[in-house]
């Protein structure tokens, strides 16, 4: 929807930039000071990127806030006649994980309300000013403040929820992040190594430590 473009382009495809951000990273293993300064090592992000199972439920989480919270703005555009507090309800409706028969008959409930006056504004508005009633007239001026009123809330929610998602993807991408960067050092230490290079940087440096970091990401 285009009102969601700005959801849709978040970072480019979320972790696979952290990831590609650290192709030209290089890290001291350790600071231990015995430790010998010529053993070196690398990693292979882009295999960090296809195994790391992590990054794969963070990228899933991602789709489904994104897929939510288009759906809210759907509804809005769609709707506009409802209220918020009903728009509020439909959205924590529509998000349960298990909505019971209960949940799908108030969904209903809600939409055909919704549907019914939008059906009686069209047939308002389609009627000649001289045929219509006072009472007519004022609901038709009504109904275009409430959909001024709604167009304004859409806008004010569409902003919203890009820096909700925009929040939590840069935080998500820090914690994957921090995770490789101390998961490289574990295992470098562990193999004695002074010094980690991204393969992309250094096509041969000694020891590839890919397997192990990979294992060391998907221990948790």
């Amino acid at each position: 929807m285009s009102q969601t473009n700005n959801l849709n382009t978040w970072r480019g495809v979320l972790v696979a930039a952290s990831l590609v951000a650290l192709a030209g990273f290089s890290m001291r293993a350790s600071s231990d000071e015995k430790k010998n300064t010529g053993v070196f090592g690398t990693v292979d992000f882009k295999k960090l990127s296809t195994d790391y199972k992590q990054k794969d439920q963070v990228e899933g989480t991602l789709k489904k806030m994104q897929a939510q919270f288009q759906a809210r703005l759907s509804r809005r555009d769609n709707m506009p006649l409802l209220t918020e507090e009903e728009q509020k309800q439909l959205d924590s409706l529509y998000e349960k994980d298990n909505p019971t028969d209960a949940d799908k008959a108030k969904i209903k409930e809600i939409e055909d309300k919704a549907k019914a006056a939008s059906d009686e504004i069209q047939k308002l508005s389609q009627k000649k000013d001289t045929e219509l009633t006072d009472a007519e007239k004022k609901r038709l001026q009504d109904t275009g403040q409430k959909i001024k009123d709604a167009q304004a809330k859409f806008a004010t929610l569409k902003e919203d929820l890009s820096q909700q998602f925009d929040r939590f993807g840069t935080a998500q991408q820090d914690d994957l992040m921090k995770n490789i960067k101390a998961a490289i050092a574990k295992v470098a230490e562990q193999k004695g190594l002074s010094i980690v290079f991204s393969s992309d940087v250094a096509l041969y440096a000694g020891t590839d430590i890919t397997p192990q970091v990979v294992t060391e990401l998907n221990k948790k």
